[in-house]
């Protein structure tokens, strides 16, 4: 260990045991979910085979950190908390409002911010990945998403 690993030791243990405890917790909860068969998952199935990835991975980094693999805080740094915290954020907007005001604002964010892209081509891809997103999704494999504003305005005014 370096000597600024040696004075800065608890530090490097803060992210992986605060992954251990959301793996813990992420293990229990899709484990509450339930898990089904294989031939038959249920909901907590797939959440519990990541969380267990994220356990076991949180568990052994530590145990044994790799203190040379860690970067310097950087302004690209705090993107990536913004990236996570958005995540977060569409969330709450996908259960109360639906998928489709939440998935353009992902969308956007992400490429405007975090992809540098214009104004221009951020909101063509937004709206377009948006639409592909819905119908693939929504139509095409039927996966229920709460009731959306957008599409449930659509659907009242063209009469479905």
């Amino acid at each position: 260990m370096s000597s600024g690993a040696a004075r800065n030791g608890g530090r490097y243990r803060l992210v992986p045991v605060v992954l251990l405890i959301t793996g813990v917790g992420a293990v229990v909860e899709s484990w509450r979910l339930g898990l089904g068969e294989l031939t038959n998952p249920e909901p907590g199935l797939w959440p519990f085979v990541v969380s267990i990835a994220v356990t076991v991975t949180a568990a052994i980094l530590t145990i044994v950190p790799d203190t040379e693999a860690y970067e310097k805080w950087t302004r690209r740094t705090t993107l990536l908390a913004g990236g996570v915290l958005s995540l977060v954020v569409f969330i709450l907007l996908f259960t109360a409002i639906g998928f489709v005001v939440p998935a353009f604002l992902l969308l956007l964010l992400w490429l405007r911010v975090f992809g540098e892209e214009s104004w221009r081509l951020a909101l063509v891809l937004a709206v377009g990945g948006t639409a592909v997103f819905y119908v693939g999704f929504a139509v095409l494999l039927g996966v229920p998403f709460p009731d959306d504003i957008v599409v449930g305005t659509i659907t009242r005014l063209i009469g479905m």
